[in-house]
């Protein structure tokens, strides 16, 4: 699988999101030998124009995570044919918002759609390692003392003349490697896969926009699955704690259940928290009425 950089992962911010953003990108590349290529077209001025002046700004710890990804892709030896189509030509979905003005100026999005049209001539699995801006690809829902941050772009489209489509998705999150879904949602949702007897069953077709992915439940902005529960943040300050509260709306599933709002425990708790996807926490007042049972995908 190949991955290429979003620009905007070396856009001038804080150290510490810096931080977070660059060692998101080596867990992807470690855990699911995911190969930098560096693709002439995007490479060098990825470095010489946005990189290297970030990274005077940087503590020596940082600014090794942003060496080390540079490593990555300087050791690649992935063969990439030269690019046989004009990228200005292509129609394209989502380049616009993600690589033109206001977030890049000049815009990045004709040479990231020759990067990606190129890195897809391989004819292996290709996915950009995405940062996500608030008002770019990501809008925050704020009600009821709790926030839900949505992407707004998952998938970048491409129909170059004489090829047919193409599809490369966002990755923000190593976990969008093994549970595609959760780029479109939150990779803190507990999934089958973790063993769940409480997962997060993704809509059947939730990569496609007209399919509604957030709704307000209990006055709280909740993603919604398949079986049309709510799944909304805890009402803690600053958005901590390590679990989600589900919101039951169909009555035979809250009978199974036993109530009709729970607590879940997060994919990637603490181990103290107990296992993602199980009950964390049975409120005083409902202690004992939440019968075990719980559903599938």
């Amino acid at each position: 699988m190949i991955g290429v950089l979003d620009p905007a992962l070396f856009q001038k911010r804080t150290d510490r999101e810096v931080a977070a953003d660059l060692n998101l990108v080596l867990m992807a590349c470690r855990s699911h030998r995911l190969e930098l290529v560096p693709i002439e077209e995007y490479w060098r001025p990825l470095w010489t124009d946005l990189a290297r002046p970030l990274e005077q700004s940087l503590r020596p710890e940082t600014r090794r995570a942003l060496q080390e990804i540079r490593k990555l892709g300087d050791r690649s030896t992935q063969q990439v044919p030269a690019l046989g189509v004009d990228p200005g030509q292509a129609w394209r979905l989502g380049f616009q918002q993600l690589f033109g003005p206001p977030t890049f100026s000049p815009s990045w999005e004709v040479r990231m759609a020759a990067t990606l049209l190129q890195a897809l001539s391989t004819r292996r699995k290709v996915v950009v390692l995405t940062r996500r801006i608030a008002g770019r690809n990501l809008i925050s829902h704020s009600a009821g003392g709790t926030t839900l941050d949505e992407n707004t772009r998952w998938v970048l489209h491409l129909h170059p003349q004489g090829i047919g489509p193409s599809q490369v998705k966002c990755v923000y999150h190593p976990r969008n490697l093994k549970e595609e879904w959760t780029a479109r949602f939150d990779w803190r949702l507990p999934a089958e896969s973790d063993g769940a007897r409480y997962p997060f069953c993704p809509p059947a077709l939730w990569w496609r926009g007209s399919t509604t992915a957030v709704r307000t439940v209990a006055s709280k902005p909740a993603w919604i699955d398949k079986h049309g529960n709510g799944w909304a943040r805890p009402n803690i300050p600053g958005g901590a704690g390590y679990h989600w509260d589900v919101f039951i709306e169909a009555p035979t599933l809250v009978e199974r259940v036993g109530l009709a709002q729970i607590n879940v425990v997060q994919h990637g708790a603490p181990p103290s928290e107990g296992q993602a996807g199980h009950i964390h926490h049975e409120p005083g007042d409902k202690a004992g009425r939440i019968t075990g049972t719980g559903w599938s995908c």
